[in-house]
Protein backbone atom coordinates (compact mmCIF):
# COMPACT_ATOMS: atom_id res chain seq x y z
CA UNK A 1 0.00 0.00 0.00
CA UNK A 2 3.21 2.42 0.82
CA UNK A 3 4.39 1.77 -2.59
CA UNK A 4 1.50 2.58 -4.54
CA UNK A 5 0.70 5.73 -2.14
CA UNK A 6 4.23 6.79 -2.89
CA UNK A 7 4.30 6.04 -6.47
CA UNK A 8 0.62 8.11 -6.77
CA UNK A 9 2.39 11.19 -5.23
CA UNK A 10 5.31 10.98 -6.83
CA UNK A 11 3.81 10.88 -10.42
CA UNK A 12 1.36 14.12 -8.56
CA UNK A 13 4.43 16.34 -7.68
CA UNK A 14 6.24 15.03 -11.05
CA UNK A 15 3.41 16.40 -12.98
CA UNK A 16 2.96 19.40 -10.84
CA UNK A 17 6.29 20.63 -11.29
CA UNK A 18 6.49 20.48 -14.80
CA UNK A 19 3.07 21.54 -15.82
CA UNK A 20 2.31 24.15 -13.09
CA UNK A 21 5.76 25.19 -11.32
CA UNK A 22 8.15 25.57 -14.21
CA UNK A 23 5.89 27.13 -16.58
CA UNK A 24 5.41 30.36 -13.77
CA UNK A 25 6.72 33.44 -14.92
CA UNK A 26 8.88 34.22 -12.12
CA UNK A 27 11.18 36.67 -12.38
CA UNK A 28 14.62 35.42 -10.52
CA UNK A 29 14.16 32.11 -12.47
CA UNK A 30 14.07 29.14 -9.69
CA UNK A 31 10.80 27.79 -8.13
CA UNK A 32 10.41 25.56 -5.52
CA UNK A 33 11.17 21.78 -6.66
CA UNK A 34 8.36 19.69 -5.40
CA UNK A 35 9.98 16.54 -6.89
CA UNK A 36 12.90 17.13 -4.40
CA UNK A 37 10.79 17.78 -1.68
CA UNK A 38 8.68 14.52 -2.18
CA UNK A 39 11.91 12.46 -2.87
CA UNK A 40 13.39 13.58 0.41
CA UNK A 41 10.19 11.93 2.18
CA UNK A 42 11.03 8.94 0.41
CA UNK A 43 14.26 8.64 0.94
CA UNK A 44 13.88 9.48 4.89
CA UNK A 45 11.53 6.37 5.18
CA UNK A 46 13.73 3.99 2.57
CA UNK A 47 16.16 1.91 1.99
CA UNK A 48 18.86 3.34 0.05
CA UNK A 49 18.55 0.98 -2.62
CA UNK A 50 14.76 1.61 -2.90
CA UNK A 51 15.69 5.92 -2.65
CA UNK A 52 17.54 5.52 -5.15
CA UNK A 53 15.34 4.12 -7.47
CA UNK A 54 12.11 6.92 -6.70
CA UNK A 55 15.15 9.02 -6.97
CA UNK A 56 16.22 7.84 -10.32
CA UNK A 57 12.69 7.56 -11.82
CA UNK A 58 11.36 10.86 -11.11
CA UNK A 59 14.15 12.82 -12.32
CA UNK A 60 13.77 10.29 -15.26
CA UNK A 61 10.48 11.55 -15.87
CA UNK A 62 11.91 15.11 -15.06
CA UNK A 63 14.33 14.90 -17.78
CA UNK A 64 11.81 13.76 -20.58
CA UNK A 65 8.68 16.33 -19.76
CA UNK A 66 9.09 19.28 -21.18
CA UNK A 67 9.92 22.04 -20.76
CA UNK A 68 13.40 20.22 -19.87
CA UNK A 69 16.71 21.64 -21.59
CA UNK A 70 18.68 19.86 -21.12
CA UNK A 71 20.27 16.06 -21.56
CA UNK A 72 18.17 12.85 -21.22
CA UNK A 73 19.54 11.48 -17.84
CA UNK A 74 20.85 14.61 -16.41
CA UNK A 75 18.18 15.22 -13.70
CA UNK A 76 17.56 11.62 -12.90
CA UNK A 77 21.17 11.41 -12.29
CA UNK A 78 21.47 13.88 -9.95
CA UNK A 79 18.36 12.54 -7.87
CA UNK A 80 19.58 9.48 -7.84
CA UNK A 81 22.94 10.03 -5.89
CA UNK A 82 21.22 12.85 -3.91
CA UNK A 83 18.11 10.30 -2.15
CA UNK A 84 20.72 7.17 -2.26
CA UNK A 85 23.10 9.73 -0.14
CA UNK A 86 20.11 11.09 1.87
CA UNK A 87 18.62 7.39 3.06
CA UNK A 88 21.98 6.34 3.81
CA UNK A 89 23.44 9.15 6.12
CA UNK A 90 19.48 8.70 7.46
CA UNK A 91 19.97 5.22 8.12
CA UNK A 92 23.39 5.22 8.84
CA UNK A 93 23.16 8.41 12.09
CA UNK A 94 20.02 6.72 13.12
CA UNK A 95 18.61 10.74 12.42
CA UNK A 96 15.31 10.62 14.64
CA UNK A 97 13.49 13.52 16.13
CA UNK A 98 12.27 13.48 19.53
CA UNK A 99 9.40 11.57 18.71
CA UNK A 100 10.60 8.44 18.53
CA UNK A 101 11.56 7.76 15.06
CA UNK A 102 9.81 10.80 13.82
CA UNK A 103 12.38 13.56 12.46
CA UNK A 104 10.33 17.13 13.57
CA UNK A 105 9.41 19.12 10.83
CA UNK A 106 12.91 21.71 11.32
CA UNK A 107 14.43 18.50 10.75
CA UNK A 108 12.61 17.60 7.63
CA UNK A 109 12.81 21.26 6.46
CA UNK A 110 16.76 21.03 7.04
CA UNK A 111 16.91 17.94 5.33
CA UNK A 112 15.28 19.26 2.13
CA UNK A 113 17.18 22.04 2.32
CA UNK A 114 20.10 20.66 2.20
CA UNK A 115 19.15 18.04 -0.57
CA UNK A 116 17.69 20.78 -2.65
CA UNK A 117 21.12 22.81 -2.59
CA UNK A 118 22.64 19.41 -3.09
CA UNK A 119 20.78 18.48 -6.46
CA UNK A 120 21.17 22.16 -7.69
CA UNK A 121 24.71 21.97 -6.79
CA UNK A 122 25.26 18.88 -8.57
CA UNK A 123 23.00 19.84 -11.61
CA UNK A 124 25.20 22.66 -12.30
CA UNK A 125 28.02 20.53 -12.08
CA UNK A 126 27.07 18.22 -14.08
CA UNK A 127 26.08 20.83 -16.73
CA UNK A 128 29.62 22.21 -16.37
CA UNK A 129 31.09 18.92 -17.03
CA UNK A 130 29.15 18.67 -20.24
CA UNK A 131 29.55 22.36 -21.20
CA UNK A 132 26.30 23.45 -20.65
CA UNK A 133 27.02 27.33 -21.87
CA UNK A 134 23.75 28.55 -19.22
CA UNK A 135 25.91 27.26 -16.38
CA UNK A 136 27.27 30.68 -14.80
CA UNK A 137 28.73 31.23 -11.19
CA UNK A 138 26.18 34.10 -11.08
CA UNK A 139 22.94 32.03 -12.50
CA UNK A 140 23.77 28.84 -9.97
CA UNK A 141 24.51 30.86 -7.21
CA UNK A 142 20.89 32.82 -7.85
CA UNK A 143 19.05 29.22 -8.98
CA UNK A 144 20.81 27.44 -5.86
CA UNK A 145 20.27 29.80 -3.31
CA UNK A 146 16.64 30.91 -4.08
CA UNK A 147 15.63 27.20 -4.94
CA UNK A 148 16.57 25.63 -2.11
CA UNK A 149 15.27 28.50 -0.13
CA UNK A 150 11.63 28.03 -1.59
CA UNK A 151 12.13 23.85 -1.42
CA UNK A 152 12.63 24.20 1.63
CA UNK A 153 9.22 26.75 2.01
CA UNK A 154 7.41 23.95 0.56
CA UNK A 155 8.39 21.44 2.82
CA UNK A 156 5.85 21.35 5.09
CA UNK A 157 3.37 21.14 2.52
CA UNK A 158 5.01 18.51 0.18
CA UNK A 159 7.61 16.42 2.51
CA UNK A 160 5.77 16.08 5.65
CA UNK A 161 2.53 14.53 4.44
CA UNK A 162 4.30 11.91 2.48
CA UNK A 163 6.57 11.42 5.37
CA UNK A 164 3.64 10.42 8.00
CA UNK A 165 1.32 8.99 5.26
CA UNK A 166 4.56 6.53 4.34
CA UNK A 167 4.92 5.88 8.52
CA UNK A 168 1.51 4.96 8.74
CA UNK A 169 1.49 3.01 5.99
CA UNK A 170 3.31 -0.35 5.93
CA UNK A 171 4.84 -2.78 2.59
CA UNK A 172 4.70 -5.76 4.50
CA UNK A 173 1.10 -6.03 6.07
CA UNK A 174 0.34 -8.77 2.93
CA UNK A 175 3.87 -10.13 2.10
CA UNK A 176 5.01 -11.94 5.10
CA UNK A 177 4.60 -15.64 4.44
CA UNK A 178 4.58 -17.73 7.73
CA UNK A 179 5.28 -21.43 7.05
CA UNK A 180 6.55 -23.33 3.95
CA UNK A 181 4.85 -22.35 0.90
CA UNK A 182 2.60 -24.76 -1.16
CA UNK A 183 4.13 -25.89 -4.25
CA UNK A 184 6.95 -23.80 -3.33
CA UNK A 185 10.90 -23.94 -1.57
Amino acid sequence: MRTLATLALVCVAVVAQAAVVNRLPLGWGAGPDLVVAVVVAVALTASPGAAAGCGFAAGLAMDVLPPAEHALGRYALVLCVAAYTLALLHRNTGAAGPLGGRPSAWAVAGATAVTAAGVGLGYAAVGLLMGDARVTLAAVAVNVLVGTALTALVSPVATLPLLRLRGALSDGEYATVHGPVPGGW
